[in-house]
């Protein structure tokens, strides 16, 4: 597998050179979080105004394809007007998924996600219509489930144990 932080340059080049602008201000190393367990990256705009792109650890162990794909999806939010998944960032994503050869997806999770989440200390399920939310940490909604609802408009309530 390559490195990461050649998988970045690899990228940005790959996408200046298909017309997409992406910023001349993407920090040149790659920070993998082995905190994160329920996001695969992030593009962080620090104070400066230069971008940090973060992955997490489960990207990391599901391969150099996975790498590719949450690389190549937070170089894009680096662009002007991509901060969101909106429609220019969506072109984007497809002019350069076309290039490399898959499509950057929106969303996603890694192969490995339903194992990660059956490790979860804390379950909470929807009344309604029985979502079930994962928490590595005590959150707000963990310790306070009563004061949230789920998308369906049902109540929140921790998992009962059998």
């Amino acid at each position: 597998m390559k490195q990461l932080d050649d998988i970045l340059r690899e990228t940005i080049k790959t996408a200046k050179a298909a017309g997409i602008p992406v910023s001349d201000k993407i920090l040149p190393k790659v920070i993998i979080n082995t905190r994160r367990r329920t996001i695969l990256g992030t593009c962080e705009k620090q104070k400066d105004g230069r971008f940090k792109i973060v992955i997490s650890s489960i990207a990391v162990e599901a391969g150099e394809k996975e790498i590719r794909n949450v690389i190549a999806h937070e170089v894009l939010h680096t662009c002007k007007g991509c901060g969101n998944h909106g429609e220019l960032w969506k072109s984007y994503a497809e002019r350069l998924g076309n290039i490399i050869g898959q499509e950057i997806k929106r969303t996603g999770e890694p192969e490995n996600a339903r194992a990660i989440r059956e490790n979860a200390p804390y379950v909470l399920v929807c009344e309604r219509c029985g979502r079930q939310f994962h928490r590595f940490k005590r959150s707000k909604l963990v310790m306070h489930p009563e004061r949230y609802k789920c998308t369906c408009g049902g109540k929140i309530k921790p998992q009962t144990q059998p």
